[in-house]
């Protein structure tokens, strides 16, 4: 059986038997991201519309189940033309779903980088974690996908990715300090500031490595070049760096400590049900989102529910309805939704993401039928109204038409 490698750190490769394989790739951005889209989920299935949003993002298709069928049939014609019979079935497709074949032996630099620092962080052995962070540096030539890595489905696991590149470099650099190895600090840093050219530390471990190997003029250059950067303060000096390195150490230690507590305190009141706040701060909240919306493409929808009292319907009892009515708006949505007390009989909402349930109902549908199951409502009419900016241009174009 041929040894099949993807990369995907640094560059996009698939290789077989250690040489390079379907170059005709390069002249298809879409099979490239179904690929790598497909190959990422780890052998999940994805739907159809899964693929179609992830590949047409914000773009206009006029038939995109179709765009997606030729550029499967384009990505087996690729692989027929190079006779790759182990990849004749590395994409499985069924009724609505594709998905990378999970039986098919394949390594891949993403799963292996993410599987070794798991072990590194279950390691009781030091030495045995710094081995699994130095086969980390190693497999880890660059972000994840750069030609891909304005896409929204690349970006957070890129961040991760290199989160935890940096975590093993830091790893590494604390057990060479312990060992007197400053040639090989030297390197590190070198290689890793062509990947963090902004990074402070790295300067400074750079600088205090070439100090203690007496190669003082290039600890100067790279004291230059790091002010030249902005990164380092304009006063350091190279005789003095290794006390703004402890200094600066010291300092990230502090940080971790302080947003450790900030996210035990942001998530002290982890309660279900959506955020319910003032109408300034759901203003707030609503540009916040449609900023989300735009940058990564998450639906985001605003409504709008009225509850219309009765001629003869007490005041006291509408007060107490509407306080109902909050209720079951709060315990339907979820925690990424907000809502508002609009006006005295409204209120307004916040749904992100998909707002249609499993059974395609909309959690509006849910909450007007939870409302026609309190015993007083039958003096009073819920009416709701749903709006997507993008579907009201629609509307409007079509009503000018």
């Amino acid at each position: 059986m041929a040894d099949i490698e993807i990369r995907m750190l640094g560059k996009f490769e698939i290789l077989m038997d250690g040489k390079p394989v379907l170059a005709a790739l390069k002249q298809s951005r879409k099979a490239t991201m179904l690929i790598q889209y497909l190959v990422l989920q780890k052998g999940e299935k994805v739907t159809h519309k899964d693929l179609t949003d992830t590949l047409w993002n914000g773009e206009r298709s006029t038939n995109p189940d179709m765009a997606l069928r030729a550029i499967m049939h384009r990505f087996r014609n690729m692989i027929e033309a190079e006779g790759l019979k182990e990849l004749e079935t590395c994409i499985i497709t069924s009724r609505g779903y594709y998905q990378w074949n999970p039986t098919m032996e394949c390594r891949v630099d993403v799963f292996e980088m993410e599987a070794l620092m798991e072990e590194a962080r279950r390691q009781l052995n030091p030495a045995a974690a710094v081995a699994r962070y130095e086969r980390v540096l190693e497999l880890y030539a660059g972000r994840l996908l750069p030609m891909s890595c304005n896409e929204p489905w690349v970006e957070t696991r890129s961040l991760t990715l290199h989160v935890q590149y940096r975590i093993a470099l830091f790893q590494v650099l604390e057990a060479c300090k312990r060992k007197g190895e400053n040639e090989r600090i030297v390197k590190l840093c070198r290689r890793a500031i062509e990947l963090d050219p902004y990074e402070e530390r790295l300067y400074l471990e750079m600088i205090q490595a070439l100090e203690t190997l007496g190669r003082h003029e290039q600890a100067l250059e790279m004291t230059r070049r790091g002010n030249a950067m902005g990164c380092l303060h304009h006063a350091v000096e190279p005789e003095r760096v290794g006390v703004v390195s402890r200094q600066a150490r010291q300092a990230d230690r502090n940080l971790e400590n302080d947003i450790s507590r900030l996210a035990e305190e942001l998530s002290a009141d982890d309660t279900p049900g959506a955020a319910y706040c003032s109408f300034e701060n759901f203003r707030q909240i609503y540009h916040l989102q449609r900023g989300v919306q735009s940058r990564f493409g998450v639906p985001v929808y605003l409504a709008l529910l009225t509850m219309s009292p009765a001629q003869n319907a007490d005041p006291a009892e509408t007060g107490s309805m509407m306080e109902q009515l909050g209720e079951l708006i709060h315990k339907s949505l979820r925690q990424c939704d907000a809502m508002a007390r609009y006006s005295e009989n409204q209120y307004v909402l916040l749904i992100s993401g998909n707002s249609s349930a499993e059974n395609g109902s909309t959690p509006l549908e849910r909450i007007k039928a939870a409302f026609y199951r309190v015993p007083a409502h039958g003096r009073y009419l819920l009416n709701y109204h749903m709006y997507a900016p993008e579907l009201h241009a629609l509307s409007a174009d079509a009503r000018r038409r």
